[in-house]
């Protein structure tokens, strides 16, 4: 029992210092840690609400709501590389912004190399990180373009992005947590209270948060929440 006491604490302590959200895999690999041990330790903290986890197409990635939801939005500009997750939220204006930004970077990384302010060594890790950065921004954009956007009151395809769709012409709705227009074909769910419309897995994750709703501010727990029939 006090084997897992301070398995489970060390856990929660890593996710706590870490920068990004991290998975089971990764905690167990760079910790040496037993895998199976932390992937039941996760599972658990995940049903007590103490850390939540976001599904991705690379996994599920865990971290602790708090930290999460106090990281600051200014780091499209930042010189650091922000955690990966993070991109997944941005929109295809910002992921571009970002992309202009690493290539700057980059550039930067170039000039110190050929003023031999940093050796070969370090020229090639941080090279081989814009690299990557890039790559993954490239990859949401590409799988984003497979799937078309939908107005949320009509239904209708979107060919350009505006505020108010081209057919029907009404305002898109705007999750209230992440402050994006909402689409046709993503699950969403209502305050009971003031009834706004938000994404599912952001209300969820402002829930486990904060405990309230983030437009009205009503304390309320998530199977209050009223879930819309999931469009296809």
């Amino acid at each position: 029992m006090a084997e897992n006491q301070s398995l489970t604490s060390r856990v929660i302590k890593i996710l706590r210092i870490t920068n990004e959200p991290l998975s089971a895999h990764a905690i167990s690999d760079v910790y040496r840690l037993n895998y199976k041990k932390v992937k039941t330790i996760l599972a658990e903290l995940e049903e007590d609400n103490l850390v939540y986890s976001l599904k991705t197409n690379r996994g599920k990635f865990y971290f602790l709501p708090d930290k999460y939801f106090k990281r600051k939005r200014d780091f499209l500009e930042s010189d650091e590389t922000p955690p990966y997750i993070w991109y997944e939220e941005l929109s295809d204006l910002e992921l571009a912004t970002r992309k202009e930004k690493i290539l700057e970077q980059i550039m930067k990384i170039k000039e110190l190399f050929s003023e031999k302010e940093i050796n070969g060594s370090d020229y090639f890790k941080k090279f081989q990180a814009k690299n990557e950065e890039i790559s993954i921004i490239n990859q949401i954009l590409e799988n984003r373009a497979k799937r078309r956007k939908r107005c949320y009151h009509c239904d209708n395809d979107l060919i350009v992005e505006k505020d108010n769709c081209s057919h029907c012409g009404k305002s898109h709705p705007v999750c209230p947590v992440c402050r994006r227009n909402i689409y046709g074909y993503e699950q969403t769910v209502r305050c009971p209270n003031c009834n706004v419309l938000a994404h599912a897995t952001h209300m969820i994750e402002w829930l486990k948060c904060m405990g309230n709703c983030p437009n009205c501010r009503k304390r309320m727990i998530e199977d209050e929440l009223i879930v819309e029939e999931e469009r296809v």
